[in-house]
C-alpha cells in the first residue's frame, strides 16, 4: 500500500523544484510519481499511462550502473527511447539499495543545492520504503533451488513445503527452463544482471501453466513451469525465447542470454530431472553448437558429451586424429568438409551442395584428409571416431565452428 507520507514528500520536492519527480524500485518498476511540469517526455508519459516502463529503457537506464551508484548522476538522453536526460539519485537504507529517485532535467539546470535537496529527500524515504516494500523472495528462492538440486535431502525439504501450500497439487507436469548469461559487449555488474534475469524469470508461463516457481543464482536461473498437461515442445521454445528477448532488451548490449529447456516430466518430485538436463542444454547453447534457446531433446551427439566437464572437453581430449588434422588444416577448409561429409552420412551429392563446392572439389579434399591422416574413410569405425571428435572440438569452451 503506498505510503501518504512518501507520496507528500514527492509531490513537495516536485513543486519545490518545478520538476517532475519519481521514485522508481531497482527494477525500475514505478512506485510513486509526482504530477508534471510540462517536462515530460514519451517515456514518462508511457510509463504513467501502462504503469509500466519499456524493458528498452530500462536496459538503457542500468547500463549507466545505477544499481552500484552511491551518489547522484546523471542518466543521458536517447532520442531513439524517447529519453529526456534525468537526475538520478539512489535511496540507500544500511548500505543496501532501496529505490531510484529520478528528476527531469532535460537542459540541465539542476544546481548543487537542488541536488542536495534530492539527496536529503532520499534519506528521508529511505526508512519508509524498507518498511513498505517487501523483500525478494528469499525462501521461495531457495525453495525452487532444493527442488532442482542433486541433493535428496534438499529436494525432499522443499517437496515438504510446497505440499503444504497446495501447489503441487496442479502441477502434475513440470518442465524446467534455465537461464544463463555470457558476456556482451561491455562490463555489467552483477545486480544488473540479477534485475535482468529476474525480469525474465518472471515472464507469465504458456497459457495453461498453473506454477511458476523461479529463481535466480547469478549468472544464471531456473524457472519451473508446471500445468495439468505436459507443455508443448513449441510453447516451450516460445517462452524461452520470450525470456532471452527480455534478458537482451535489459542487457543494453553489456550481455546476452542462452537458454536451456528440459523435457516435461511427470511431478513435480521429478522437476530435477528436468533443470539437470536443462542446464546441459543451456551449456550447449553457450559454446555455441545449438541455437540459443536449446531443447534437450535436440541436441543430438552433444548431449551425453555436455556431460564431460568442460576443462576435460579441450585439445587434449582429442582423438589423435582429429589434432593432427588441426594441425596441419590452417583454413580449417579440410576440417569444415569432412564435418559436412560425416554430418550427410558420407553423401557426396548432400555434401558438395552444402558446401557449396564441385563433387570434384570434394573428393579432392576428403582424399587430402584420408592422405594427411592416414585413414581410410570408407571405414565405419574410422567416420565414428572423426565424427565425435569433431563433435567433442565443437562442444569445447572458448571454440565455434566455422
Amino acid at each position: 500500500m503506498a505510503s501518504p507520507e512518501i507520496q507528500s514528500l514527492v509531490d513537495e520536492l516536485a513543486e519545490q523544484l518545478q520538476r517532475s519527480v519519481v521514485i522508481d524500485d531497482p527494477g525500475l518498476g514505478l512506485l510513486y510519481s509526482s504530477a508534471h511540469f510540462g517536462d515530460e517526455d514519451p517515456v514518462r508519459i508511457d510509463s504513467m499511462l501502462n504503469r509500466r516502463t519499456d524493458s528498452k529503457v530500462i536496459g538503457h537506464v542500468l547500463a549507466h550502473g545505477v544499481l552500484s551508484w552511491t551518489r547522484p548522476g546523471m542518466i543521458s538522453p536517447s532520442d531513439e527511447l524517447g529519453l529526456h536526460s534525468r537526475v538520478c539519485v539512489p535511496v540507500r537504507w544500511q548500505g543496501e539499495l532501496v529505490a531510484l529517485i529520478m528528476v527531469m532535467d532535460s537542459d540541465g539546470s539542476l544546481t548543487t543545492a537542488e541536488t542536495r535537496r534530492i539527496s536529503d529527500v532520499a534519506d528521508r524515504v529511505a526508512p519508509l520504503l524498507v518498511t513498505e516494500l517487501k523483500p525478494a523472495d528469499q525462501p521461495g528462492e531457495q525453495l525452487v533451488l532444493g527442488l532442482v538440486s542433486s541433493d535428496p535431502t534438499l529436494r525432499r525439504q522443499a517437496l515438504g513445503e510446497l505440499s503444504q501450500s497446495g501447489s503441487a497439487l496442479v502441477a502434475e507436469h513440470v518442465t524446467a527452463i534455465r537461464l544463463l548469461v555470457g558476456s556482451g559487449e561491455g562490463e555489467a555488474s552483477s545486480a544488473h544482471v540479477t534485475v535482468a534475469l529476474r525480469s525474465a524469470l518472471a515472464l507469465p508461463g504458456p497459457t495453461g501453466s498453473t506454477l511458476h516457481l523461479a529463481a535466480v543464482t547469478a549468472p544464471g536461473g531456473v524457472v519451473i513451469i508446471g500445468g495439468r498437461r505436459a507443455m508443448t515442445h513449441g510453447a516451450a521454445q516460445n517462452h524461452a525465447q520470450r525470456m532471452i528477448a527480455r534478458v537482451d532488451d535489459l542487457s543494453s548490449g553489456r550481455f546476452r542470454a542462452y537458454a536451456g529447456i528440459g523435457p516435461a516430466v511427470t511431478g513435480i518430485d521429478r522437476a530435477h530431472e528436468s533443470a539437470e538436463l536443462a542446464g546441459l542444454a543451456v551449456a550447449a547453447a553457450e559454446v555455441g553448437v545449438v541455437d540459443v534457446a536449446a531443447q534437450w531433446e535436440d541436441l543430438g551427439p552433444y548431449g551425453p558429451l555436455m556431460r564431460i566437464p568442460p576443462h576435460q572437453r579441450g585439445a587434449g581430449s582429442l582423438p589423435s586424429e582429429v589434432r593432427r588434422l588441426l594441425e596441419v588444416d590452417r583454413d580449417g577448409a579440410l576440417l569444415e568438409t569432412l564435418r559436412v561429409f560425416l554430418d550427410v552420412a558420407g553423401a557426396a551429392s548432400a555434401a558438395s551442395a552444402a558446401l557449396q563446392i564441385h563433387r570434384t572439389t570434394l573428393y579432392y579434399r576428403l582424399s587430402r584428409v584420408e592422405e594427411l591422416l592416414g585413414v581410410d574413410l570408407s571405414d565405419g569405425r574410422t567416420r565414428l571416431t572423426l565424427h565425435l571428435g569433431i563433435a567433442l572440438l565443437d562442444s569445447a569452451p572458448g571454440h565455434r565452428q566455422t
